[in-house]
């Protein structure tokens, strides 16, 4: 949590570290925060793990567990069983350290016997007592400072278990290798899991605003494990075995960064998506995303819309989706054929996929598969989709897709106002609407605010203005007033 003076608290493991930025560097305190032992003060020890945390001989000895020793202090690690076997900690005489011991107490109460958690213990001189903390805690107070920097603001209290923590900080402690903990590749094989679920199927599931959400959260969980933009080893590799979700998406990030030749694939505006790795290339030929790039910068777009384009005699459509705020990337490109049958198209045309309207919707002159297509569809959560492509204006069938919504949004006003008990029947349609609210083509928005009118009971429902085209021919009408 960082305050108003720019200062930032972390609780560590029981262990209250106060950082603060200062002309001079980077501040560290800290003091136990156990009941039992309140009146124990870290701070010094605090202070010497994040003095040290960048001096390599220093962090050599931490992590192989050795000990570091100068003239003026020593710092070394001993387990918990070594501690209660040296005569010196039996007794509290002296400087005893009381919140090791409390610590260890409580370990051996609920773990047994068998529980050996190594303990970090620092001597600075003669006239001092000895410090102690435990070394997994030293381990994050190392990473913290290593890694202070480089941290985000903070906006109020954030609780990370250990593998978020991990994910967050350990980056820090392994700069140039890539971070194989079991804890944070599992996290990370669960997120590329469901991210590859978007290209299952024919990619049924995919959206271009779906899947950006999770596959933000994957690339930065790899960045942050030291996976993405960098060569992959056969090492490597052989170690993600057991991740194979997250093994096939780092071979396909690491094919990516060579198209892109070595540039970022997660931060680069105007270039090639991860998705892109994941679907089959309508051409053969190894270079033609190179063709499909280039018509993708040409065109700088301002939103993420289709682009149309022939090579070859052919006609070729490009996917395009936001990759971040303010980013659009190329997501895939689709080929454009002109069927004499449009059922042909689909592989069912009552569930057709995102994709495949968009090859639909690309054809100049094609009626719907199916008549009442509009209507035979189950469009409940597909909003999304009806703004994206009804907002194109490359689309020939853009206009298909604006009636649609009308009519969707419509019916669910009806079903709604026919099934639902008092007060319930307007759910259905704000849930409708809320996709809306982020578009901003005055067709939308008229939509959307016909759509809150008859919510707040200043609209009477008319079958004519939503049904039939019939929202476009009163969109037109009142635009040429």
């Amino acid at each position: 949590m960082r305050d108003k003076q720019g200062k930032t608290f972390v609780l560590i493991d029981g262990y209250t570290l106060a950082i603060a930025q200062s002309d001079s560097g980077v501040l560290f305190s800290g003091c136990h925060s156990r009941k039992a032992i309140s009146r124990y003060d870290d701070s010094l020890l605090i202070q010497f793990l994040a003095r040290h945390a960048d001096n390599n001989t220093f962090w050599q000895c931490f992590q192989a567990r050795e000990m570091y020793e100068n003239e003026d202090n020593r710092f070394f690690v001993r387990d918990c069983q070594q501690l209660i076997g040296e005569s010196s900690w039996k007794l509290p005489q002296g400087y005893q350290n009381w919140a090791i011991w409390e610590l260890i107490d409580q370990l051996f109460q609920i773990h047994g016997e068998s529980y050996n958690e190594p303990i970090c213990l620092w001597h600075p001189g003669s006239y001092y007592p000895m410090y102690g903390i435990p070394y997994d805690t030293a381990f994050k107070v190392i990473q913290v400072a290593r890694n202070w920097r480089n941290l985000q603001e903070i906006e109020g209290i954030e609780l990370l278990n250990e593998t978020q923590w991990n994910l967050r900080f350990a980056s820090a402690a392994s700069p140039n290798q890539p971070l194989l903990i079991p804890q944070i590749l599992s996290e990370i094989e669960e997120a590329a899991s469901i991210y590859l679920l978007f290209f299952a199927e024919k990619a049924q599931l995919y959206t271009p605003n779906q899947v950006a959400a999770i596959r933000s959260e994957l690339l930065h969980q790899m960045a942050i494990a030291n996976l993405l933009n960098r060569e992959i080893s056969p090492e490597i590799l052989a170690r993600l075995v057991a991740y194979p979700n997250l093994q096939r998406c780092v071979i396909q990030a690491e094919k990516l960064w060579r198209y892109l030749d070595g540039a970022s694939v997660s931060q680069e505006k105007n270039s090639l998506c991860l998705d892109w790795m994941f679907f089959d290339p309508p051409l053969p030929e190894p270079d033609f995303y190179r063709l499909c790039l280039e018509h993708f910068q040409k065109a700088k777009l301002q939103y993420p819309y289709t682009i149309l384009f022939e090579a070859d005699g052919k006609q070729y459509r490009l996917v395009t989706g936001n990759l971040y705020p303010n980013a659009i990337a190329l997501l895939t490109v689709l080929e454009i054929t002109m069927p004499i049958n449009p059922n042909t198209l689909f592989t069912n045309v009552n569930q057709p996929t995102y994709l495949e309207l968009v090859v639909w919707a690309s054809q100049t002159s094609c009626l719907p598969p199916v008549e009442d297509w509009e209507m035979s569809v189950d469009w409940r959560g597909r909003e999304d989709e009806l703004v994206t492509l009804g907002t194109d204006p490359s689309l020939p069938q853009a206009e298909f897709f604006l009636n649609c919504l009308a009519s969707h949004l419509a019916r669910l006003w009806q079903n709604g106002v026919r099934e639902a008990t008092p007060g319930e029947y307007r759910a259905a349609l704000k849930k409708g609407l809320l996709p809306l609210h982020s578009y901003f083509p005055k067709e939308t928005y008229f939509l959307y605010c016909r759509g809150q009118m008859l919510l707040s009971g200043e609209l009477r429902f008319n079958y004519g203005e939503w049904f039939d085209g019939g929202f476009l021919r009163l969109f037109r009408a009142e635009q040429a007033k």
